[in-house]
């Protein structure tokens, strides 16, 4: 049922640019009709803003009542199934993850003088990773959806740059933390099956 009510973000936005377009119509027709001197003409603006600002409403309310159905929807769903632990998936995507994780701490805080190590924030993050990799890899689900989807979410988990992540394979490797490219996972599992009773 949630798939239904699902849209794209491109039709929601197009919802709100049709209410942002009815109001200002809305609008014109109302001051169009304040200043016209003729009654006849004065009442056509008139039912135009009339069904303008109509329009307007229903687009709002249209928002208001699918995000409310969304909602209860998500509400009553039934919880995901649990997915049995699978120690080799887990520890392959751990090893898959690192090194892109790696590319985009180095390509966001790679320090100014190689140099220096007072301040290197990338060790610091590259710490984290780790510390990260480790409390993840703990859930039974980790390494279901595909590299690329899995690459963004965890360096947006870790207040990384997600432009960056989307084009780590561009990223260069950070200096003696050489690792071999992950191939894209084909699909790391398959759907679990559902009864359908």
């Amino acid at each position: 049922m949630l798939d239904a009510l699902t849209i794209t973000e491109a039709e929601a936005a197009g919802l709100s640019e049709l209410a942002a377009l009815d109001l200002a119509m809305a609008r014109d027709f109302a001051v169009r009709a304040q200043a016209a001197e003729d009654p006849e003409v004065a009442n056509d603006l008139a039912r135009s803003y009339q069904r303008m600002a109509r329009s307007y409403r229903q687009s709002l309310a249209l928002k208001v009542r699918l995000r409310r159905e969304i909602v209860r929807a998500e509400r009553e769903a039934p919880p995901p199934a649990p997915v049995p632990r699978d120690e080799a998936r887990i520890e392959a995507r751990v090893a898959a993850l690192r090194g892109p994780v790696q590319r985009v701490i180095w390509a966001e805080h790679e320090p100014a003088d190689p140099s220096e190590t007072d301040d290197d924030l990338s060790g610091d993050f590259f710490d984290l990773l780790e510390e990260w990799l480790d409390l993840q890899a703990r859930d039974d689900r980790f390494g279901l959806e595909p590299l690329d989807v899995h690459v963004v979410a965890f360096c947006r988990a870790m207040g990384l740059d997600t432009v960056l992540a989307r084009r780590w394979r561009a990223l260069p490797d950070p200096p003696g933390e050489a690792f071999a490219e992950p191939k894209d996972d084909p699909d790391p599992a398959p759907p679990l099956w559902r009864g359908s009773g």
